[in-house]
């Protein structure tokens, strides 16, 4: 199944009330931030509400110390790197029809998701830390070690205005961290995307 294959399916059933709740999420730079945007835009954006899940990564992250590995920094590959509570908050209030302004991030402004639009995207890696029961259907992503380094470093220093160094520095950690904490999450997803060497391939598909 090639991408706009399940773009399409998706927006079927969005548009025919199968889906009303969808989550979106991998490891960084797997590819779901693009796959959410696209899909995004291949709706009507006047019924469709897309949350991003970065800003619920706590800054925090220094305070706490991995058990197994106490000399690394905690990487969002671990729930305690998220504010889970607050982002099931917010979703549930889009759920129930309430409006929530956005955190704000130095990359993108705050703003006012309406909920009295019927349609809700999640998308991030918060997502795989989430009940699934929150969502009519969840779309995991991951990709290779090289394609992720390679895109987060087009990414990072480029729309996050970060350092190429430090993403070098901390690429295999990151990694690590994703194959022993995160990945795990991947099994839970109903459909599962490899982006591999920027290939597009649905691995499994669990119908609803």
């Amino acid at each position: 199944m090639k991408k706009n294959d399940l773009i399409k399916e998706l927006v079927s059933d969005i548009e025919t009330g199968k889906v009303r709740s969808l989550g979106i999420y991998g490891h960084g730079a797997s590819g779901k931030s693009t796959f959410a945007q696209e899909l995004y835009q291949a709706l009507d954006s006047t019924t469709v509400n897309l949350l991003e899940t970065d800003p619920y990564i706590t800054s925090g992250r220094h305070l706490v110390v991995l058990k197994d590995a106490p000399k690394q920094k905690v990487t969002a590959c671990l729930p305690v790197a998220h504010e889970l509570a607050s982002l099931q908050r917010d979703i549930l209030a889009l759920q129930a029809g309430m409006d929530v302004l956005t955190i704000e991030e130095p990359w993108k402004a705050s703003e006012v998701l309406y909920g009295a639009k019927p349609i809700l995207i999640v998308e991030g890696m918060s997502v795989g830390f989430l009940p699934k029961e929150l969502f009519d259907k969840t779309i995991g992503f991951y990709t290779d070690e090289e394609t992720e380094l390679k895109r987060r470093l087009a990414r990072d220093t480029t729309v996050r205005n970060r350092d190429a160094y430090f993403i070098l520095a901390s690429h295999q950690i990151r990694r690590e961290q994703y194959l022993r904490y995160y990945k795990e999450t991947e099994s839970m997803a109903d459909i599962l995307v490899d982006q591999s060497e920027d290939k597009f391939d649905v691995k499994r598909t669990h119908l609803i």
